[in-house]
């Protein structure tokens, strides 16, 4: 007769350093690793870009390649490869392709003025960014908070510094 073991009773045992089992959760390690540092590297590239092509008098102009931090797609929260690049004043730009990785997305993202929270806006072209910084420029770099209570219409900026490391 045949032994039947459940998940409860199997000893957790390491695998031995040399055995097959150890040597392909390593090339599995190594192989997740490198599609992830590819992610990080193909959306911070898409972003500078991004920029060349569609913000070449504004933007291209002053968001150096080496100021994109970027982070590998978490497909299990819903969230593609993406990067974002710190302007200064509270302000950011965050990059993503979307699923067809043609349609990239550039936001912007500025805190509101009363300090709680942070508005994103996607931005559509230079036309677009220019008009978005005369109106920040008249507040500081700040977006008007339209109501006198909780900043309820704002969204909180992720800790993209940890997010994007």
């Amino acid at each position: 007769m045949t032994e039947t073991r459940t998940l409860t009773t199997v000893p957790a045992v390491a695998p031995d350093a040399d055995s097959p089992i150890a040597q392909l959760f390593d090339i599995a390690r190594e192989a997740v690793t490198e599609r992830e540092e590819e992610q990080r590297e193909d959306a911070r590239l898409a972003a500078v870009d991004h920029l060349w092509r569609s913000y070449p008098d504004t933007l291209a102009k002053v968001v150096e390649e080496d100021m994109w931090n970027s982070q590998s797609a978490l497909p299990g929260a819903g969230l593609e490869a993406c990067a974002v690049a710190y302007l200064g004043g509270c302000l950011w730009l965050h990059h993503t392709r979307r699923n067809d990785q043609e349609h990239h997305v550039l936001t912007l993202i500025a805190p509101c003025t009363c300090g709680s929270g942070y508005v994103d806006t996607a931005l559509d072209g230079e036309p677009d960014l220019m008009q978005l910084l005369t109106e920040l420029r008249a507040t500081s770099g700040r977006f008007p908070h339209t109501n006198d209570g909780d900043c309820d219409s704002q969204q909180r900026l992720r800790d993209w510094d940890a997010l994007c490391s």
